[in-house]
């Protein structure tokens, strides 16, 4: 999806307009269009006033819609704009960049495509080749051309045979090492420029290929010197080496050492890489599994020493058999558990039980998600998940498994400073505090274990070792100091909230 933030730079950058006040960026554009009497106005469409009109007598009252304009519009959010631009002239480059990127998006959707017929890697890169009109190869780390293009073939330096594989001559591997070439490789996330004087003649494109953050390859184009790389090449080839690393994935010399073909997606999922459900389906069915409907993560903790063997094969083998269709990677230190089921995800005991048992046996600590259907959302849910585990771990350090739905509470005020969460402690709790040190009474307590019973006025006498008259005495008591009736649910909720906050207070 095209940004407003790129629609932006390209008419900055084809000297059409510059912006005169701030703007959301981040705003999608889906479409472009010029104000009319018969505008049906939608949120993700860029909007444009005719030369010599009024932009607000079109435009309904409050409308959520992007405007680009010169002056300050009240109806719609407006853009601001200086230069000499005429709204055709603007429509006409948005219009381009718009295609551009369906274009762009297709040939992207194309690639991951090929790599599920026979032809695999050479399809991508010879349909790459197609899309730029530029040599491309796909080399490793230890300078072998896994693949290459038909034009890259026919280039007469760089690359020579040994045996039956294409490999870089010891030439270009200096090359890449002294101009520091290499280096930006390791760098770079996203593909770049490079400009060699040893090759005064072309120009390149070079981009990393990463399986679990680790280089295992780079993408590499070959254009004549003085070609102009516009943003989609470079975006183009981002995309290549991203389709790259899946295919990697599937053949043994890629595969990770606990020997799961899809670690690297799985990462790239906690990291919030993907922004389409439908992406993500596609390549887990390239990696050989299932999309389903309901999702959660673990997260397994060892705090103390241990040998290697605990992420070895046969331990991962037996994880992930305890949760068919689940998927497990060794991620930060920790082994990250992500359940993808058809079924609610429930969390009963029966379902944790082997995940408690697993842990207990490696002397480990396991912090859970609550469950989710948004697989965009998978990276909020695993922040979730280490908060929770270490709020856990501080919280009742002799426990081995935390669940964030049972812990909700206590992950909502991390996220609160301890000034804010101590104002939120409802200000009947203060008073009464201050009463009981004064008169040498007991409200405080009383209040909370009848809250603690939930609002069990025999099983608070109870616990409270008082008769039931006598409680009831100072619970009326206790409703006359404050002026309010314990039968109100709101208040209620407002005191059992800020007994909470007390005590995660008290352990901060």
């Amino acid at each position: 999806m095209v940004t407003l933030q790129q629609v932006m730079e390209r008419l900055e950058r084809e000297g059409i307009l510059h912006p005169a006040g701030p703007y959301d960026g981040r705003r999608p554009v889906a479409q472009v269009e010029l104000l009319s009497p018969y505008t049906v106005f939608r949120p993700d469409t860029l909007y444009l006033c005719p030369e010599g009109e009024e932009p607000a007598q079109h435009v309904p009252e409050g409308m959520d819609c992007l405007l680009l304009t010169r002056g300050a519009c009240g109806a719609m959010r407006p853009v601001l704009a200086a230069g000499e631009w005429t709204a055709r002239r603007v429509y006409s480059q948005v219009r381009a960049l718009l295609e551009e990127e369906e274009r762009l998006r297709d040939q992207i959707n194309r690639m991951y495509g090929l790599l599920s017929v026979t032809g695999g890697l050479k399809d991508v890169v010879k349909a790459a080749e197609e899309f730029l009109h530029y040599p491309v190869s796909v080399c490793d780390v230890s300078y072998n051309m896994i693949e290459t293009s038909p034009m890259m073939r026919n280039l007469s330096y760089g690359i020579k045979q040994v045996h039956s594989q294409l490999v870089l001559d010891s030439v270009e591997i200096e090359s890449l090492q002294r101009l520091q070439i290499e280096q930006k490789i390791y760098e770079n996330q996203r593909a770049f420029i490079v400009d060699s004087e040893d090759h005064p003649d072309n120009r390149w494109i070079f981009c990393a290929i990463r399986l679990q953050g680790v280089v295992t390859g780079y993408v590499a184009v070959c254009l004549p010197a003085g070609t102009e790389i516009t943003p989609m090449d470079l975006r183009f080839t981002t995309a290549l080496a991203g389709v790259c690393s899946v295919e990697m994935q599937k053949h043994d010399f890629f595969v990770t050492r606990t020997g799961m073909k899809y670690e690297n997606f799985l990462i790239e999922l906690l990291e919030g890489r993907f922004d389409d459900v439908n992406l993500i389906s596609s390549r887990l069915e390239l990696l050989d599994r299932k999309f389903c409907q309901y999702f959660c993560i673990a997260v397994l903790h060892c705090s103390e020493p241990h040998d290697s063997t605990l992420f070895n094969k046969h331990q991962m083998s037996a994880l992930r058999a305890m949760y068919p269709n689940s998927m497990s990677v060794v991620y930060q230190d920790a082994v990250v558990l992500f359940l993808n089921q058809d079924e609610p995800i429930l969390l009963r005991e029966q379902q944790l039980a082997p995940l408690r048992e697993f842990a207990q046996r490696n002397r480990m600590k396991v912090g859970i998600s609550q469950p989710f259907q948004d697989i965009l959302k998978i990276k909020a849910f695993y922040g979730q998940t280490l908060n929770v585990l270490k709020i856990g771990e501080d919280h009742e350090p002799e426990a081995v498994l935390y669940l964030a739905t049972e812990l909700l509470p206590q992950y909502l005020f991390s996220n609160c400073s301890y000034l804010g969460l101590e104002v939120g402690i409802h200000h009947h709790i203060f008073w009464l505090q201050n009463y009981d040190q004064k008169y040498h009474t007991d409200f405080v307590h009383t209040l909370r274990t009848y809250l603690e019973c939930d609002r069990s006025a025999s099983k608070a006498a109870q616990a409270l070792h008082l008769h039931r008259s006598t409680f009831f005495y100072r619970i009326k008591k206790l409703e006359e100091l404050l002026g309010v009736s314990l039968e109100d649910g709101r208040l209620l909720f407002l005191y059992e909230l800020s007994f909470r906050i007390w005590d995660y207070l008290s352990k901060a």
